[in-house]
C-alpha cells in the first residue's frame, strides 16, 4: 500500500549521530511512513548503521551513491518516494514521536499543499535546547496564497526557509517536476527549493507544535563546513537569486517582491558591521558589481525600485551611481560619516568603499577577469 508518508534522510560521514535520528523516526505514531536514508558517499560506518536499521525495520528503504552532494542525495529520495506528502530529516537531528502524525493529520484536514511546524533547537555538545532560538509560528491556513503577494505578505515572511519542518504534497512536487538544484551548495539549497516549491502551493497551513529538534552547529555538519571563500559565497548568493528570477519569469510569477528579497539577501554584502564587499580584491569586487548589474537587469530593477524601503533604495541607488570622491574633502567628509552610529554610519562605510574601490579602479586602469580553480561552477563575471 502507499504510504501516508516518505521522509528522506541524507546521510554523509554521520555515523556518530544517525542512530538518534532513526530511533526517532522508527518510532513515529504515524506507522504507514516509508525511511528513504541515502548513502551519499560516506567515508565512515555510516553504511553498516543503515544496514542494522534495515533489518530491524522493513520501512526503511536504503539508497547508496557516490558522493554527490545534499541536493543530490534529496533528490535520489524524491524520485524513490511513494507517499502522499513528503518530509525530510538532516540524520544528526531528531525528531518528536507525533511529528508526522500531526502534520499529516492537519494536512488532510485543511486538503494543505505544505504544511509547516515549528522546531526546538539543541546544542551538540550537550543537548541543552536552547530557548532561544525555539521556533513556534502562529497558527494559520491560507487557502489561496499567491506569488503576487510574496515578500510583503506575512504568509511567506513567516515561513522557514528549511525543508525539514514541512510536509510536501508529492503530486505537487511530481506534477511540476520539482527537485533540488544540485549546484548550489552550502545552505542555499533549501531556500531556493522553498521559492521553487511554495509558488505552486496556494494551500500553506502552519502550526504552532514544535516538533523538530535540530542539532546546533555540530563538528562536519553542513553548516560547518560552509566555509566558502568570501568571493565565492556572495557570487554563490546571486548566482541562486538569478536561478529564481528565471524560474519565475518563466513561470509567469515576476514581481516587485522578488525584487526586494534579493536586494535584502545581498544588502549584508555592501552595509553590515564588518561587510564582505570590504574584504575582497579590487578584481573580485568589480566582479561582485558586474553580478548585482546582472541581477538588477533580469529582476527588473528599474521598475520595481520604488517599492523598496529607504534605506534598501538608497543601496540600490548607490551601487548603481557610485563614483570616486571628486577631491580630498569628499573623501575626509565620507570618512567622518562613516563613523557615525547604526545604520546610517554603515550606509556611508558602503558609500566610501565603493569610492576607494572607484578610485582604485580608475587609477589602475582595466579590470581582469577573476578565476580560481576553487570555483563550484562557473562564478566569472558575467557580461553585461
Amino acid at each position: 500500500m502507499r504510504p501516508d508518508v516518505s521522509i528522506i534522510v541524507p546521510c554523509y560521514n554521520v555515523a556518530a549521530y544517525v542512530d538518534d535520528c532513526l530511533d526517532s523516526l522508527v518510532r513515529q505514531t504515524l506507522r504507514s511512513i516509508e525511511i528513504i536514508c541515502i548513502n551519499d558517499g560516506s567515508m565512515d560506518d555510516t553504511w553498516a548503521h543503515l544496514l542494522r536499521w534495515k533489518e530491524k525495520d522493513g520501512r526503511i528503504i536504503l539508497l547508496n551513491q557516490q558522493n554527490a552532494g545534499v541536493s543530490a542525495a534529496r533528490n535520489a529520495g524524491l524520485d524513490a518516494a511513494r507517499g502522499l506528502y513528503v518530509g525530510f530529516a538532516d540524520p544528526d537531528d531528531y525528531v518528536d514521536p507525533e511529528m508526522y502524525s500531526r502534520l499529516f493529520s492537519a494536512a488532510l484536514e485543511h486538503d494543505a499543499d505544505i504544511v509547516e511546524c515549528g522546531n526546538h533547537v539543541f546544542e551538540d555538545s550537550s543537548d541543552r535546547l536552547i530557548e532561544a532560538r525555539r521556533r513556534s509560528p502562529s497558527w494559520h491556513f491560507e487557502k489561496d496564497a499567491s506569488p503576487a503577494s510574496f515578500f510583503r505578505d506575512s504568509i511567506w515572511g513567516k515561513m522557514d526557509i528549511c525543508v525539514w519542518s514541512k510536509l510536501f504534497r508529492k503530486g505537487m512536487l511530481d506534477a511540476h517536476r520539482l527537485r533540488f538544484n544540485v549546484n548550489l551548495k552550502s545552505g542555499a539549497e533549501d531556500e531556493t527549493f522553498r521559492l521553487m516549491a511554495v509558488p505552486h502551493a496556494s494551500r500553506l497551513l502552519f502550526i504552532p507544535d514544535c516538533l523538530y529538534y535540530y542539532r546546533l552547529m555540530r563538528s562536519g555538519s553542513l553548516s560547518r563546513r560552509c566555509n566558502d571563500p568570501t568571493y565565492f559565497k556572495c557570487v554563490q548568493e546571486f548566482q541562486r537569486l538569478l536561478y529564481i528570477v528565471d524560474y519565475w519569469k518563466e513561470h509567469g510569477w515576476q514581481n516587485e517582491g522578488l525584487f526586494a528579497y534579493g536586494v535584502r539577501k545581498i544588502r549584508p554584502f555592501f552595509v553590515s558591521k564588518h561587510p564582505l564587499f570590504h574584504q575582497m580584491t579590487a578584481v573580485q569586487q568589480q566582479s561582485l558589481l558586474d553580478w548585482w548589474h546582472l541581477f538588477y537587469r533580469n529582476a527588473d530593477g528599474a521598475r520595481f525600485l520604488s517599492v523598496l524601503p529607504g534605506r534598501d533604495r538608497q543601496l540600490v541607488d548607490l551601487l548603481n551611481s557610485a563614483q570616486p570622491p571628486s577631491n580630498g574633502w569628499s573623501r575626509i567628509l565620507l570618512a567622518a560619516c562613516s563613523l557615525l552610529p547604526g545604520q546610517k554610519g554603515r550606509y556611508y562605510s558602503c558609500k566610501r568603499m565603493l569610492a576607494e574601490h572607484f578610485s582604485q579602479t580608475h587609477s589602475n586602469g582595466s579590470q581582469g577577469k577573476n578565476a580560481s580553480p576553487e570555483e563550484p561552477f562557473d562564478t566569472s563575471p558575467p557580461s553585461l
